[in-house]
């Protein structure tokens, strides 16, 4: 039978195994990530780590954090490294129920807008008072976990949080420098946006090709791959919705293309043949392929900023 793993802290972060029914757990690591909570503002001594002090005494917000009345509130949780986030126990205070009401919780690794520009995993609804409630996040990785109040100016306060999950597992990846930057082959398969979230997340963003020279370089690490890959791999190729020019989701300017013109689709995303070594090709947006990452930004490039509505679910659908 399998364990399960709890992540909460206790004047920082516990992480041990929980039994399951018939079960004992054979080990348990103590991370200690003391000052890991953090929120907006603080009102008077509801300090951001007072949720995180295995207290389960909600009365009257004794032990519990407080923000000041104002927009937009947050309180975030880092972990220590990525997780995927199953279930996650909140408690609310018993006097002032409003203050988590709508509330929403976002998981994920950056910190563009402190954090809740996350995936979402929920909105917090109708929480008794001094109560629990449980949500549900069925996976979703990240290091850290967001509770965020907009389009409100109010309190934010939490009393207990709870966060239970498993050490995620880093994907399958080969990288070679080349031209001032590093590039990575990840083995994970996601869709075009959450391909580029991803890069920008944990590297700089989604691959370029400027020339012959670096167009080489991706090439041969393709070729030297050791896990398997997709027919096409994603790259930060992306058409104008509204025309046919192409350009690059980095800035760079598109000086050179190497498209493969007898088979071209509609889609307004690109990527290269993992098989035909200097192809490039339109693919349907939604689908699950590999893809490549760049980490150093490039000499006058500017990021396109990119919105899609998927970025609140756990992955986007085809």
């Amino acid at each position: 039978m399998g364990s399960s793993r709890l992540i909460c802290s206790f004047i920082g972060v516990l992480i041990h195994l929980r039994e399951s029914p018939g079960c004992s757990a054979a080990s348990s690591i103590d991370v200690p990530l003391r000052g890991s909570a953090v929120q907006s503002s603080t009102y008077s001594s509801g300090s951001a780590g007072r949720a995180i002090d295995q207290s389960c005494v909600p009365l009257w917000g004794h032990s519990c954090t407080q923000t000041y009345q104002t927009d937009n509130p947050w309180w975030r949780l880092q972990l220590d490294g990525v997780h995927r986030v199953s279930v996650i126990e909140i408690t609310n205070r018993n006097d002032v129920r409003e203050w988590l009401d709508g509330v929403e919780i976002h998981i994920g690794n950056s910190l563009v807008n402190n954090g809740n520009d996350n995936p979402r995993c929920a909105i917090i609804h109708d929480v008794p008072d001094g109560l629990t409630q449980t949500v549900h996040c069925w996976g979703m990785e990240g290091m850290y976990v967001n509770f965020y109040k907009p389009l409100n100016s109010t309190h934010l306060a939490l009393c207990e949080v709870k966060v239970y999950g498993e050490l995620a597992p880093p994907p399958p990846s080969i990288s070679t420098p080349g031209l001032g930057m590093n590039i990575t082959l990840v083995g994970k398969r996601l869709c075009w946006s959450d391909a580029l979230f991803y890069c920008r997340d944990y590297h700089w963003d989604l691959m370029i090709l400027r020339g012959p020279a670096e167009q080489k370089i991706v090439d041969h690490l393709v070729a030297r791959a050791h896990f398997p890959l997709t027919s096409h791999l994603w790259v930060g190729l992306r058409r104008s919705i509204q025309g046919s020019s192409w350009f690059w989701m980095s800035g760079d300017p598109m000086d050179f293309t190497q498209w493969d013109e007898a088979s071209q689709d509609p889609s307004p995303c690109g990527g290269i043949s993992s098989s035909e070594r200097s192809t490039w090709r339109q693919r349907f947006c939604g689908e699950h392929l590999n893809f490549i990452c760049f980490t150093g930004p490039t000499e006058g490039g500017k990021k396109v900023r990119f919105y899609s509505t998927t970025r609140v679910k756990p992955t986007c659908k085809n």
